[in-house]
């Protein structure tokens, strides 16, 4: 394989991984991905939009 292939792969891969990390921080805070705090916020986000439409 050609090195600027190789070094290709290297800078997407490290994008792609910033990309995620900056999509774990939430409130400078890493997010849990446990299913119950999931829901909660999907029910929090739900109810607040409730209020925003009324």
């Amino acid at each position: 394989m050609n090195n600027l292939l190789k070094i290709r792969e290297k800078i997407n891969k490290v994008k792609r991984l910033n990309q995620a990390q900056l999509l774990a921080i939430k409130n400078g805070g890493i997010t849990p991905y446990r299913r119950s705090v999931f829901e909660e916020r999907i029910t929090q986000a739900q109810k607040e939009m409730e209020l925003k439409d009324s």
